[in-house]
């Protein structure tokens, strides 16, 4: 891999140039404290993909909070530029590149979300798997105004520039800036939420029995005629960060099935693929997946984080802060251009799917214990350049 950038990257933002850490650059002059640039201090291969650790070296006097990370594995033109991330400091680690040959660059992009409620859950469905499977009984459970489609992803800064979204209220309430502290599904601010629905049975049994609120649930089984890893990756964001974590434990799940009790699909922890990386039983939670919160943030109680390395703050724009240092994994300002307090960063459910045998997929998302504020789920389009 080559951390070099084209002579001028797409976005109206800055250039990270090829170095060794020399000081000496093969695509331009010498490198100076008023240049910014970005190194490659390592890459390794697993099963997930090769993994790449960089190091951003910003100007002097630079006061961006955040760089956009693009990569592309050629710079032929047309150079096909791809958004990564955008790092929220200046260690950075990508995970699940699939080629050992790519180049990286450096901008800075801004933009807003674009949703709609109009597809049908056959459509959704057919968005997030690839075209050769064939789906069968898509269905959908909640309201019609928190499941839909999104775009315009990465100009936002999400990892995810494309796909579903199902959310535990309106899903316009995801639309940026980060103004409120508590958007919840009445618009925003405190008070009950205007959808009044029920939960899911299968979300109440990952949380110790629920309840569970506002659930948005698609549903719809898949054949392939060849066996292939099925792969969802996502992103889950909630407006439980960070004061609310210890109580109000919003959750999702990807379940995948091939048994059935009588005519009801079997889903349990044992099924669920959207799990804390590196566990066997945790679901993907505001309680499993956070940086903590502190009495500096005003929280209803001190939480340890958890997990932290898996989360993502989005600035609380309500926070005052009444201490003298910013609490751990906290940002100073909202830093993505939608509304959710937090989030995960971009997760993976995957599970080999084998041929011409019928599977049962089961997406989930709902509020916990109360029915206010909101939780979402982004799930990315599928597309040829995943790895599988």
């Amino acid at each position: 891999m080559d951390d070099s950038g084209p002579p001028s990257p797409p976005g109206d933002g800055e250039l990270g140039t090829n170095s060794s850490g020399t000081g000496s650059s093969s695509y331009g002059p010498p490198i100076t404290a008023n240049d910014l640039w970005l190194a490659i201090n390592g890459v390794t291969d697993d099963e997930m993909g090769w993994t790449a650790n960089l190091t951003i070296h910003p100007p002097w006097n630079d006061t961006n909070l955040t760089h956009d990370l693009l990569y592309t594995t050629h710079l032929d033109p047309p150079t096909d530029w791809h958004f990564l991330m955008r790092c929220l400091s200046t260690n950075v680690v990508v995970s699940g590149l699939c080629e050992a040959q790519g180049f990286f660059a450096l901008t800075q992009t801004n933009g807003d979300l674009t949703l709609s409620t109009n597809s049908t859950a056959e459509q959704l469905a057919q968005l997030l798997v690839p075209p050769w499977v064939t789906i069968h009984n898509a269905s959908y459970t909640g309201s019609d105004v928190a499941r839909g489609t999104f775009a315009g992803g990465n100009g936002c800064g999400l990892p995810i520039d494309s796909g579903v979204i199902l959310a535990t209220g309106h899903i316009t309430n995801a639309l940026g800036p980060n103004d409120d502290d508590g958007s919840i599904s009445s618009g925003g601010g405190y008070g009950p939420s205007c959808l009044g629905l029920p939960g899911d049975a299968d979300l109440d049994s990952l949380v110790g029995g629920g309840p569970t609120w506002d659930a948005a649930v698609l549903e719809f089984d898949i054949i392939s005629t060849n066996s292939f890893t099925l792969q969802f990756q996502y992103i889950f964001a909630s407006e439980e960060y960070p004061e609310w974590i210890n109580y109000y434990n919003d959750v999702m799940a990807i379940f995948v099935s091939t048994n059935y009790d009588g005519t009801n699909w079997i889903n349990s922890i044992t099924n669920d693929f959207a799990l804390v990386p590196g566990t066997t039983n945790v679901p993907v939670t505001v309680s499993a997946i956070n940086g903590g919160c502190t009495d500096d943030q005003n929280c209803f109680c001190a939480v340890q984080p958890t997990n932290p390395q898996y989360y993502v703050d989005n600035h609380d724009p309500n926070i005052i802060w009444s201490g003298s240092a910013m609490p751990p994994y906290a940002v100073p300002a909202p830093v993505f251009n939608i509304q959710y307090d937090g989030m995960t960063v971009l997760l993976t459910a995957q599970t080999f799917i084998s041929a011409n045998v019928t599977n049962h997929i089961k997406i989930a998302i709902g509020d916990y214990l109360d029915d206010w504020f909101d939780s979402a789920v982004f799930i990315n389009a599928w597309s040829p350049g995943q790895c599988q």
